[in-house]
């Protein structure tokens, strides 16, 4: 086996494009009420809708364009793990910058988690948007990557033991 490439599953794709559409109407319907309403009130709808429809417009981009350009979420391989299952996706992590692999659960959900040797080693990465996004990430767990389980359409049985495989050759 040369590598072992995972796609997101589509279905959680088409889910998570639905919700945002949701969040954009809902955000845009608060922008409206706050623009015809006078009052204290309407400068609180307007920036709730004004940020609520920026960030899941973004969001609802992402996940469409995400449908229609798809590519792996993950793929291990002799080199590393490839991690580009969301927006602040870690790219490549090679096996000598790895320190640990765990499954690390937060809010209910269980990621895939990468311990890195340099704990700065993403977030030195990343371009500027995506540097902020990693270091509020990075106050949330431990762990320097972190991929969403649900989303990957895979064995995790399969995932872990093909780590295990490549890891172990790389040392």
């Amino acid at each position: 086996m040369n590598q072992l490439v995972i796609y997101a599953k589509r279905g959680k794709q088409i889910l998570y494009g639905i919700l945002c559409f949701i969040f954009v109407a809902v955000s845009g319907l608060l922008l409206i009420i706050g623009f015809t309403e006078n009052g204290s009130d309407s400068f609180k709808l307007i920036i709730a809708g004004a940020l609520g429809f920026t960030f899941f417009g973004l969001c609802m981009v992402y996940y469409v364009i995400s449908m229609f350009k798809r590519k792996p979420a993950l793929i291990v391989n002799q080199e590393g793990i490839i991690d580009q299952s969301t927006y602040i996706g870690a790219g490549l992590v090679k096996w000598d910058e790895i320190a640990d692999v765990d499954f690390v659960s937060f809010s209910g959900q269980t990621y895939l988690g990468i311990y890195t040797l340099d704990p700065e080693l993403i977030v030195e990465r990343s371009s500027s948007f995506k540097k902020m996004l990693n270091r509020m990430n990075k106050g949330l767990l431990d762990t320097q990557v972190n991929i969403p389980v649900k989303i990957l359409d895979c064995s995790m049985d399969e995932l872990v033991e093909t780590i295990r495989k490549f890891w172990k050759q790389a040392s």
